[in-house]
């Protein structure tokens, strides 16, 4: 019992720490006098619970995909490291190919059953620094179609890091 105790206590900072970046969440949480912790996930699960029921899940999942990457892209671009840089370019790039593709086959989307939870899943995964994604899809597939028809100029080939 006391390492369950210790482990969610443990996680209980974590995510306060995390939720600590989240602007005007203190100021919500003081005014309704609930901590961070609850409220940044009670917040969290009625966005996945709209996403999963598709209740505007399209709009909701939209905003994931353009709202939160064009911040951190503008952070990016204000930082003086270019590894941030690249990241966000590799999502950006990714993101409008799969937006290209999603735009013609959409009419078959429709009936796929919980469609935005996979796509919410999949941006997360594109986009999250953790998991890397767009990078690995960049560096499988992108990167060599772009080789192969590179127009008849030499592109130098994207570095795994």
């Amino acid at each position: 019992m006391e390492d369950l105790k210790r482990i969610y206590h443990e996680n209980y900072s974590k995510i306060d720490k995390v939720l600590d970046q989240v602007p005007h969440l203190s100021e919500l949480s003081a005014k309704f006098g609930v901590p961070k912790v609850p409220l940044g996930l009670s917040a969290g699960g009625v966005f996945i619970l709209l996403v999963f029921f598709n209740f505007a899940a399209q709009l909701l999942v939209n905003v994931v995909g353009y709202i939160f990457p064009l911040f951190k892209t503008i952070e990016a671009l204000e930082s003086p490291e270019l590894d941030d840089d690249k990241q966000w370019l590799t999502y950006w790039c990714l993101f409008g190919f799969f937006n290209t593709i999603e735009y013609f086959t959409n009419f078959l989307l429709y009936w796929v059953p919980f469609y935005y939870v996979f796509k919410l899943g999949f941006l997360v995964w594109l986009m999250a620094p953790q998991f890397n994604g767009a990078r690995i899809l960049y560096l499988r597939f992108i990167s060599p179609a772009y080789r192969n028809f590179k127009f008849g100029k030499e592109v130098p080939q994207a570095k795994a890091d």
